[in-house]
């Protein structure tokens, strides 16, 4: 029962090391949602080498995107997130 136990957190500690890896290796993609609204809900706005990098340039175009709001403006996108480059929030493409 031990030597289960072992193995199991061996796996998830395993598992674990190598997310984290592809998750800094990647490129991170800025996603919005276009403003008003659409058929299509998210588009990449924008890659980054870092995730970092992705979250200053989401703040600094959500700043901006409340300024425009407030004088009446449409911003044309509303940013919502940053992802890796191996997620899609449009979801699996057909075949």
């Amino acid at each position: 029962m031990k030597q289960l136990a072992r193995r199991a957190s061996l796996v998830v500690v395993l598992l674990l090391a190598s997310v984290g890896r592809v998750s800094a290796e990647c490129a991170w993609v800025l996603w919005g949602i276009p403003y008003p609204p659409k058929d299509v809900m998210f588009l990449p706005v924008d890659a980054f080498k870092t995730r970092e990098e992705c979250m200053r340039e989401k703040d600094s175009r959500s700043e901006s995107i409340k300024a425009e709001l407030k004088e009446g403006r449409s911003p044309g996108i509303v940013v919502s997130v940053c992802l890796p480059d191996t997620i899609d929030p449009r979801g699996p493409k057909g075949k």
